[in-house]
Parts: C-alpha cells; structure tokens; sequence
C-alpha cells in the first residue's frame, strides 16, 4: 500500500498470540486512520445484542494505538498517533492523541495500528523490531517510574534509539487518568489508558521501525507538503508558538476575563497573580530552547530547567498550558516551578497532569467548606495552592493510599462517593473535568464540550474563531450567521462548531496535529483542501475536501453511536449546574452566566445540524445511511426516522 504502512497487528494478552492481518484498502480510504481506526474497532468490540458491564478494566477492552496515512511522512507536524479504548474514567468512548516520535517509529516498523486484547498471567512489555514481535517478561519493571522503564528496556534491548511508551505506578495502581507516556514527556491523557494497561498487566510498548512511508505520487505529494509548510512558517501565530508554546493560554485567558482561581470560586484572579505566571516570565525564567514534534515547523515544545529555589535543578521537556494551567489557576499557586515539579511527578508515575490539579481544587473547596475533614484527608489540611500538600496528595493518588485512593478514582466518582454538595463543586462534563473557563463564558465552548464524546474536551471542536473578538460581518461571512462569533449569543453555535470538529476528527485520522490547520488558525491555518492534495498523492486514491470532511462526520457519529450503546443520551449534554446559577463574580465579565433556556435551544440546533434525534441524541436511521452505516443502524436502541419539526 502507499501512505498507510499496510499491516494490523494484534496482540492477545490472555493467550500470547500475535497476529498481522493485511489492512484492506476499503477499511483504509473508508476511516483513514487513527481515531477512525480506533472508532471502528472499539465498536466491533461491542458484541451484538449484549454490553459489557464493566468499567473499561476488563480484558475484553481493546488499547488500540493507530497512526495515519500522513504519519512519519513529509506533511507538516506529522508525528501524532492515537491511542483508542473505553476509558475507565468517563466509562464511554476514550481517544487520546499524542505527539513526538514513536508514532512514526511505528509507521515505519511496517503497522497501521495495533490492537491489543486480553490480560496477561503476570507484567509483560510488547518489544516490536520491525517484523520481529515479542511479548516480554516485564516482572522486574513492574513498579518502576516511567524514566526507569524507558531506561532498563534501552539497556536490555541495546538498542538506545527504539521509542518507549510505558505505564508508570499510578497505571499499574489502576488510577483511572492514568496515562501511557511517550517518550518520557509525551502524555496522552484525559481517558485512563494507562489504567486499561495496567489492567492487562502491560507495562510497556517498545518499538524499533527502519523501513519507509512507501508514497503513490511522491513528486506531486513533494509539492503539496512543501507548499504547506511554506504555509504554515507565514502563520501570523508562529513567533508565539515558538517563543512560549501553548503558555500564551495564560495571558489569554486573563486577558478575557477567565482567569478563574480556587475550584471556579474566583471567577478571574487579580493582576498580583498574574504577574507570577505570565508566559513572558515563563520563557525569561526557565526556557532552555524549542523543540518539535517529528517534521513540524511550529517547534512549540521547549526544553526547561529551574535554575534556582527549592526546585532548582528541576529540568525537561514537554510543560505546556494544558498541564500547567490547573495548578497555576484553578488550585491556586502563583509559582511556576512548582507547577513543573508537580507534572515532572506526574509523567515520571504515569499520571494525566491536568486531572489531579482539578482534584485537589475540588478538595480543598470541599475543606474549606467543611465538607471534608482531616479525617477524611488522612490529616492533610489543604489550602489553595499548597505546595507540600499537593505533591504529598500526587504521591497518595498514584499508590492509592488512604485519601488518595478516594481521588484515583477521578473527580466525577469522587464527588459522587462524597455526595451532596461536593457534587455541586465538581465540574465536570460526562465524566470529564471541565479544564478551560470560557466553557462558562463563551455559549459556542460550552456546545463544543457539552457534545464531545470522550468528555469534556476543547480538543475536539472549541470554536476557536469564537474567541477571536471579530467583527459580526466576519461571522456572517463564514458562518452564515453574525452572531456565530458572538461568545454571549447562543445563536449559529451548531454550523461553527461542527465545522470545527469535523477538522479536529480529521487531524486525528490523519496522524497530523491540529496546531498548523484551520482549528487553531482559523484564518490562516492549513485548511482540509491542503490536507486532500497530500493525502491524494500520499495514498494514490482521490480525495477532495469534502470527502474529508465526510469521512470526520462519519468517524464522529460512530462515536456518538458507541456511546449510545453504553447508555449516554441527550440528558448526559449538559454543563455543571454553577454555571446556569452562579453569575461570573470578578474581572470584566462579572454578573455574566448562561442561560438554561438558551443552551437547550443550541444543543438542539446541533443535533438537527447532524442529524439525530432532538430528545435522546441517537443518529437517526437517515442520518446513519447518508454516512454507509447502515449496519450501525440496525444495532442501535430506539433508532429512529429524522426529526423533521
């Protein structure tokens, strides 16, 4: 095959049998790769007639790592990878994405995807050479952090170039956020896949690919790549992204009000604060230099270290706004060194970073409030932003103990074991805790998360173009509608944030990232056409834009239909309760809240927009057939006819 690598291989756990089976071409052109891939396996999982009961920690959840047809290939910022489960977090559909290198290693290994099932009798690694495949005694990792993991199979394999992604404690443990870190600082969070393979005793992936990226039309794929990164390095948003990566967030989100402090109670923290943690001291004070995914331009990953203070010393890579931000915002400290040393904790035990800052917020309101004791903290007295305290909480959370294991179980599970008005404190949207502040401020955010199918997630349609501040004409032109790019209207939300999602679903079938295209650039950014030309001549089959974009509405209701299966209806779209009954209370959108009544109107409009049914949120049987899902269809509950009202 051309673009695709053109083998599956899957992996049983229970029995040790390997298998590679030859990726069809249909399969391939029909769902393109990663999260496609993965969306298809995930529901063929779900037997006919008969759901698991479990939790996503049964043998039968397949852990899914799937890369794309641009993956390892000349295409700009190429070097991402899916991994595909049912997470133990949220108990629906559970994509992560992750950028680096081992994607590409195992592109050029020769596989599209592995599929890996079943539980192994004792700790296991899966050591992938090419077309030599081992599963691998790992008793003797069993225990060991992430860097001594990635550090012993190096040593044991001789081989110091193979890329490694492993469990760490807080896997092993089964705390449902944890993650398989790539790399040592590449962390696919939100979903628990490092739980999944915890539960089936795998502690590591190690691949090792010498081969290619076999290319249909490889002068006409030349062009169409090398136009696109000339594209990208004119991206108005360049410098910034080099100079501070994601960290910008942090002086955005204060410069439009959203700062929030202290579990969401302080709806915009002051300019003191601000000051400690802005992304120019970020750079000033502990950036060492830029460094990129595999063949990305944008380079908005850094290397740092702590040169002084009670963390000096401290140094790595891969700190970004979405791992700092909950420990420099919502749970209150003003010191970006300890906010790195909390994630350093995080990747080397295996934990998503972004969950336990979020945790330990919703604690400490809870403390405060006299909804926990000491008692319940096994002594601890938490306050907002102590630094002591939170990195004793991340060391309880990974081996469980006491307090801890009450939080490994995940925001939405803990607050529902606490009950009464810790629920009430705990934001979270199906499962997911609610990361970004503007889902209280911005109605078209708020859509976006609301309706994602792993939780709340801006990574899988955020309006972006919604926070731009454009002038309504702007909207018209793109949307139809002046008031799409109006945060407070709730009016035109459905057309902008599909358009949204379909290009995020599409980067993560592609293998490509999301920060080059028209999702993070909306103005400027590669748009799917750019995307159609390289994948055209990558692959030798033809696709225009608009097949794209179909194949993104396809991968995406499939989603919607796996979580159907499991139970999730219109009832679970909803945001936290605070947000409908507590007005913003400081910074330039004080007095601001949703309104109920508006919101409701909106998700209705986005489910007639895409064709489901208005009352449940199920695709209806129309719907199902346009996208050649005619057998999802017929396994679906209560699958209907259109909604024509």
């Amino acid at each position: 095959m051309h673009g695709w690598a053109g083998t599956i291989l899957k992996i049983d756990l229970t029995s040790g049998l390997i298998e590679k089976e030859p990726l069809d071409a249909g399969f391939a052109a029909r769902w393109l790769g990663g999260e496609g891939f993965g969306a298809s396996v995930l529901w063929d999982s779900l037997a006919r007639g008969r759901l698991a009961n479990g939790d996503g920690l049964e043998p039968d959840n397949p852990l899914v790592y799937a890369t794309g047809p641009l993956t390892g290939t000349l295409a700009p910022s190429s070097g991402r990878m899916e991994i595909i489960t049912r997470s133990p977090l949220t108990g629906i559909f559970g994509d992560t994405n992750v950028g680096g290198h081992l994607a590409p290693e195992l592109k050029r290994a020769g596989y599209d995807m592995l599929v890996i099932r079943g539980r192994a009798p004792h700790p296991v690694y899966l050591w992938i050479d090419d077309n030599n495949v081992e599963i691998r005694d790992a008793r003797h990792l069993w225990g060991k952090t992430v860097s001594q993991t990635d550090a012993l199979i190096k040593k044991e394999t001789a081989a110091a170039d193979i890329h490694v992604s492993c469990i760490g404690p807080a896997g092993e443990n089964k705390v449902r956020f944890a993650i398989l870190m790539n790399n040592l600082s590449r962390a696919p969070g939100w979903t628990g896949c490092g739980a999944v393979a915890g539960s089936k005793n795998l502690k590591a992936v190690a691949v090792r690919g010498t081969g290619g990226v076999r290319i249909a039309r490889p002068s006409d794929f030349e062009d169409a790549a090398r136009a696109a990164h000339q594209q990208v390095l004119r991206l108005a948003h360049l410098p910034t992204m080099r100079a501070t990566g994601t960290m910008f967030l942090v002086n955005a989100m204060y410069l439009r009000g959203i700062g929030q402090l202290h579990n969401y109670s302080v709806s915009q923290c002051g300019s003191e604060h601000f000051e400690k943690i802005r992304a120019e001291r970020w750079t000033r004070d502990f950036c060492v230099n830029e460094v990129g995914c595999h063949g990305c331009p944008l380079q908005c990953s850094h290397y740092y270290r702590v040169k002084e203070g009670p963390y000096a010393g401290l140094f790595g890579e891969g700190y970004d706004f979405g791992s700092m931000y909950g420990f420099v915002y919502s749970y209150g400290s003003s010191n970006l060194a300890f906010a790195m040393a909390a994630v350093t904790y995080c990747n080397d035990n295996g934990l998503d970073a972004t969950e336990p800052a979020y945790l330990m917020a919703w604690a400490t309101d809870c403390f405060k409030r006299g909804i926990l004791s000491r008692k319940d903290t096994g002594g601890l007295e938490l306050d907002w932003g102590k630094e002591d305290t939170a990195l004793e909480l991340l060391r309880r959370i990974t081996y469980r103990e006491g307090f801890g294991d009450l939080l490994a179980e995940g925001i939405a599970r803990a607050a529902a074991t606490v009950g009464g008005e810790a629920r009430y404190l705990a934001q979270t949207i199906n499962g997911r805790v609610v990361e970004e502040s503007s889902v209280r401020s911005n109605y078209g955010h708020a859509l976006a998360v609301a309706t994602s199918t792993r939780g709340d997630d801006h990574l899988k349609g955020y309006p972006i173009f919604e926070s731009m501040g454009l002038p309504p004409g702007i909207s018209k032109k793109f949307w139809g509608n002046a008031s799409a790019g109006d945060r407070a209207d709730h009016r035109g939300k459905a057309p902008m944030v599909t358009y949204y999602r379909h290009i995020c679903t599409l980067m993560d079938c592609l293998g490509t990232c999301k920060f080059p295209s028209r999702w993070m650039q909306p103005l400027d950014g590669l748009a799917e056409g750019d995307y159609a030309r390289m994948v055209s001549a990558a692959t030798g089959m033809d696709f225009s834009a608009r097949d794209l974009l179909q194949i993104a509405q396809r991968v995406y209701t499939l989603e919607q239909c796996y979580n159907v299966r499991l139970g999730k209806r219109r009832r679970d779209d909803v945001l936290p309760e605070m947000y409908f009954k507590e007005p913003m209370n400081a910074g330039p959108l004080k007095g601001y809240k949703h309104d109920r009544e508006k919101f409701e109107q909106m998700l209705t409009e986005y489910y007639q927009h895409w064709g489901w049914d208005t009352a449940t949120g199920i695709p209806t049987k129309e719907t199902l057939e346009k996208l050649g899902l005619c057998n999802v269809a017929d396994e679906l509950p209560g699958t209907v006819e259109r909604d024509h009202e």
